[in-house]
Order: C-alpha cells, then structure tokens, then sequence
C-alpha cells in the first residue's frame, strides 16, 4: 500500500466533513472538492504511469476511498466512481485510452453501465442512443462509459456492449432527489445518436473477465483484474469508511451526554453498543483489505484468480456492508433524539450507509447467494463473477 496517497485523503477528510451539508443541500459534489481531488492525487491509485497516475494497488485505492468516506459518503462515493473507472479506460483499445488521458491525465470519467441504450453499427462506427441513470458524479464528468445493446459482430447475438462518449454528447436530467448518498449528483442522463467509433467499444463480458482488447497494452497485469472481483469493494469502502465516521462522531458526542444527571456512557448498555459496533467495522475494514491484498497479488503474480476466490470476494464485499450497516444501525437506535435533527452529522451517515449499501453490486442476497452457489459445487451463475 502506498501510504503516501492514503494521507492525502486524510487530510481532505476534515474539508468534506465541512462541505458535506452543502453537498447534501445542492445535490451534487462541490467543485472545491473535485478540484482538491485533482490537485492531491487521490483518484490516481490505479491509472498508470504513463497516463500520470501512481500505478499503485488495490490496497491504496480502497484505503483512500475509506479515508475520504470517513469525511463525507455522498463525496467519498464520487471520488470511488471517477477512481475505479480508471481500470475501464485501461480495458479500451490503446487509442482510446490516448484520446481520454492523453492530453489531461486528470479526466474523470463517469458510467451508466446498464444496457439501457440501444446500438446500430455503421461503416464509422455504433450510433448510440439511451437512456441511463443512477450515474454518480456527472455534473463533474469529463468522459461517460455507456451500456447498450447491439448484435455481435461475430455471432449475431444480442450482447451487452460498452462505450466511452465524451461528456458534452450527454443531456443530464435532475432527477436525484433521495434519502442516502444525496451528495453524489448521481442523475440520469441520455444520448441520441451519437456516432462512437470502434475503438471506443468493447463488450461487457471482456470488462467483467479483464479480457479485453486494452489489457494487453500495459504489462502490469492488474489491469487484467475481473470486474466483479475487487471494483465492487471500492463502492463498498464508502460504507465501511462512512461506518468509521459515524462510530467517530457517535463517540464524540456520547461522552457528553448525559440523562437525569447521569452520563450516558456510564450505562454499561451504551458501552457494550459501542464495543460490538466498532468491532463489526473494524472487521468490515479488515474483509475488505484481504480483498485488495490478494487481488493485487494474485494478478501481477500469478495474472490470473480462480472462481473460488471471486466469489468468495465477491461474499466479503456484500458481508462487509452488512457488518458496517449493522454496526451504525446499533448506534443509531442508542442516538436519542440528537439523531434525528437535519443539520447534524450522525444523521446523514446513518441515511449515507443505508443507501450505498443498497448498490446491486454489494449487496447480500446477490453475493452470499454467488458464493453459495461455488461452495456447493454448483456454476455460479451467468455475470456473477
């Protein structure tokens, strides 16, 4: 892990904790905040050198993220956005990956992955046209990777297929208005017609099994990790570091409260709260950095992880949410009325754990029911992995 990088994202920690509020209010990421991301470094752990990033690992990566998450969820979960799309731009043929970071190794590129858009191919290129949601951070967005379906080139068969759109073909619709991670901006947005040339394509399985055609342009054979093994963790490190923050904040404001004349952190119920809770998110913290650990070594080691291990990346993913969820809601049953007023902190991590845990790609009943399905012998299912 590179310590130096997960710093700077602790130091940024008390500036979103002050924008947090503000970013709630207007629904979107401050762009102080996406200029201070910029200037520190911290979307850069996995882009590589070449294109100006660090080259790091996973570790580093989800550390960051947890640090930032720890200041403020809905800003921490863009920075995880614009920070894993980086593996997506290294997929793409070597002229797209110039075309997006060739000039400004600072793009930030956003998705709606979803195979919501439909896709013609021409002699130029795929016209593409849709409509997507659920697409965090885009208000900033300097690139958008579309999902949409078109036959095969080969086959003839309706596939799942991916492109990269440069962010002023989309039309961005206000259309996030939520209880959770309302901070992130996360709109719909839509494209008609628009021309993408063939190196700006790729299928959706080549993402989800690291084989697409941009992997074999960089040595480092991290960028060859299967999607749904570790990308998805990155999402979750908003949880588990937004968990962390409200154990923080949690502590913070018990050790003054007090009932009829008593300290509240007196009751030995109160202690034994706080005793479970931090110890269900330290181990949500320590789930997911076996995850990084060994997907960045099994990679540029051995340039491959077996189905086993993905899936059981794919169970400490979700549990890891499900720990971290857990934990905050104890705590949140103990807050007394303090808990509930808009303007305080606990609150809004409380609402900002709920939400990102409810991210189809870290929740529990898809995973745990994937890693169940290996464990018992059995295919783990189309996509699953």
């Amino acid at each position: 892990m590179y310590q130096e990088i997960v710093d700077e994202a602790m130091a940024l920690k008390p500036l979103l904790r002050e924008r947090a509020r503000d970013a709630e209010i207007a629904r979107k990421m401050p762009k102080e905040t996406v200029q201070d991301y910029i200037n520190s470094g911290v979307l850069k752990s996995l882009q590589p050198k070449k294109y100006g990033g660090h080259q790091a690992d996973w570790e580093t990566m989800l550390s960051v993220i947890m640090a930032l998450a720890q200041g403020d969820a809905s800003q921490a979960w863009v920075a995880a956005v614009y920070s894993v799309h980086v593996l997506d731009v290294t997929m793409y043929p070597e002229q797209a990956q110039q075309e997006v970071w060739g000039k400004n190794p600072d793009q930030l590129v956003v998705s709606g992955v979803a195979p919501s858009g439909k896709g013609d191919r021409t002699d130029d290129g795929v016209i593409v046209s849709g409509r997507w949601g659920f697409v965090s951070g885009v208000a900033h967005g300097n690139w958008a990777e579309l999902g949409f379906m078109m036959p095969h080139e080969k086959t003839g068969e309706l596939t799942h297929h991916l492109c990269l759109v440069p962010a002023e073909c989309l039309d961005i619709e206000d259309t996030w208005h939520v209880m959770g991670i309302v901070g992130s901006g996360s709109c719909h947005v839509s494209v008609k017609d628009v021309l993408v040339p063939h190196h700006r394509i790729i299928t959706r399985t080549e993402q989800r099994q690291g084989t697409a055609p941009g992997t074999t342009s960089h040595e480092d054979k991290i960028y060859q990790t299967p999607y749904l093994t570790v990308p998805p963790s990155v999402l979750a490190s908003v949880v588990v570091g937004a968990a962390e923050g409200a154990l923080e904040e949690y502590l913070e404001f018990t050790k003054t409260r007090s009932q009829r004349n008593t300290a509240v952190a007196e009751r030995e119920s109160m202690q034994l709260r706080v005793a479970e809770s931090s110890a269900e998110i330290d181990l949500a913290r320590v789930l997911l950095l076996r995850i990084a650990e060994e997907a960045s070594v099994g990679m540029r080691e051995f340039g491959h992880l077996s189905v086993e291990r993905r899936a059981r990346m794919r169970r400490d993913t979700a549990y890891a949410c499900t720990l971290s969820k857990r934990a905050v809601e104890r705590l949140f049953e103990a807050s007394g009325a303090h808990g509930l007023y808009l303007n305080e902190t606990f609150q809004r991590q409380y609402r900002d754990v709920k939400a990102a845990s409810n991210h189809i790609a870290i929740g529990w009943d898809r995973c745990g029911g994937t890693y169940g399905r290996v464990a018992l012998g059995l295919e783990p299912g189309p996509d699953e992995i």
